[in-house]
């Protein structure tokens, strides 16, 4: 009985998040495989539950944990806080993989940089979609969904036509720092990607479009599987987050003359990455307005 006790103690103790600061500390400690580095309403929700599904891939236990673009976290080079929403190594089957999501990765002008002095070998994985069903998605959050709640500071009051004059009559003015929502810019994709390719080959990136993982389940899934090396099981397709507002109708103007800003930024993406989506005019049989 005194055993018993003993180990419920045990166990009890390995559950404590304090104690967890501790193991991080002395480097009792799992680290992730691969992350998924972006792109923000692409999907990489979805693809987190996915993924979670797989024996052998173990998620951290918050989706989003926002440590190489939080540069007062970082700057204080607090890494064992980072990897304390990984699993524990007892609980990590052998010949598995850990991995995170945070979407802005692919957008701090920092995160390149800091993922490849954190570990040069991990592996990455960016989601893309059509840029202007981005901006109009991200739109659609900030100005409905954030109105209340313990999001409103996010809420933004402007109209989709005024969002998108501001951000292209500012493309080249402002800071990261000063806007991190950035509708336009963040669809710019080349960009971000090449800041990327300073420090990462090529092979260790993949490269997917947002509705390959609808249109192509089985193919992506076995194609993600394979890039961040687990033997393939089957997984499910989870349900996407649907919104109840899509007021694209209001905008097509709007959206019209964001395709045009994007095509020759578009092309550069397609040369770069040596892959092409059909990003022409806005996919019909999307919701332009709802992908996580």
């Amino acid at each position: 009985m005194r055993g018993k006790s003993y180990i419920l103690k045990i166990q009890k103790l390995f559950k404590c998040f304090k104690f967890k600061y501790f193991l991080s500390a002395i480097g009792y400690t799992s680290r992730p495989d691969f992350i998924i580095i972006g792109a923000q309403k692409a999907g990489t929700t979805s693809l987190f539950n996915i993924l979670n599904q797989h024996s052998l891939i173990k998620g951290s236990n918050k989706k989003e944990i926002h440590f190489f673009d939080d540069d007062h976290w970082y700057s204080h080079n607090r890494i064992y806080q980072y990897h304390t929403y990984f699993p524990l190594p007892h609980n990590v089957k052998r010949g598995s993989k850990v991995f995170e999501t945070t979407p802005i990765y692919i957008f701090h002008p920092e995160a390149a940089y800091r993922l490849h002095k954190y570990n040069p070998r991990i592996k990455l994985i960016l989601i893309l979609r059509n840029p202007t069903e981005r901006a109009f998605s991200s739109w659609t959050m900030y100005h409905h969904h954030f109105k209340t709640g313990k999001d409103s500071y996010f809420h933004d009051p402007r109209s989709f036509t005024e969002a998108v004059q501001d951000d292209l009559d500012k493309l080249e003015k402002i800071t990261f720092s000063e806007d991190r929502i950035s509708y336009v810019k963040r669809g710019i994709y080349h960009y971000q990607i090449e800041e990327y390719l300073k420090y990462f080959p090529k092979e260790q990136i993949l490269f997917l479009e947002n509705s390959e993982l609808k249109n192509q389940f089985e193919k992506t899934s076995q194609k993600i599987q394979s890039f961040v090396g687990v033997p393939f099981e089957k997984l499910n397709m989870t349900e996407l987050n649907k919104g109840k507002i899509n007021d694209k109708e209001l905008y097509l103007n709007d959206i019209v003359k964001l395709q045009n800003f994007y095509a020759p930024h578009n092309k550069k993406l397609f040369k770069l990455i040596n892959k092409e989506f059909d990003w022409n005019q806005s996919n019909k049989e999307s919701d332009i307005a709802n992908t996580p």
